[in-house]
Order: structure tokens, then sequence, then C-alpha cells
């Protein structure tokens, strides 16, 4: 029972790893294209902190999959 617990959370952290690197592609993407004038995109540290840790949680899932 403990073990697909940890399995199931695991995939929600992927999932939710996911949407936030989509959420920052999309933001960037919108001030890109979506505005008159581009400004500089301004990150918070803890937005930087949680779109690394989303980037490498993701790339250490693809390549070596979800192991318990």
């Amino acid at each position: 029972m403990g073990l697909i617990l940890i399995n199931k959370i695991l995939w929600i952290l992927l999932y939710l790893s996911i949407l936030n690197i989509g959420k920052e592609i999309g933001m960037f993407l919108w001030n890109i294209f979506g505005k008159e004038d581009p400004t500089p995109l301004e990150m918070s540290s803890r937005n930087i902190l949680l779109l690394g840790l989303s980037t490498s949680y993701v790339l250490l899932s693809i390549f070596n999959g979800i192991q318990l």
C-alpha cells in the first residue's frame, strides 16, 4: 500500500512540474508576442528556483523513469 501511494505522489509531482514549465513558457511567449512593446521578463528568485526544480525533475523522469 505504501509503495502505491508514493508512486501516485511521484506522478502528481511530475504532472505539476510539467504544468509549471508550461506556465513559464506561456508567460515568456506572451511577453514576446502578445504585447505591443516587449519588456524584459522579470522572475522572482522563488520562480527561478521552482522552474529549475521542475525542469530537473522532468528531465530525470524522462531519462531514468519514475522508480521507487
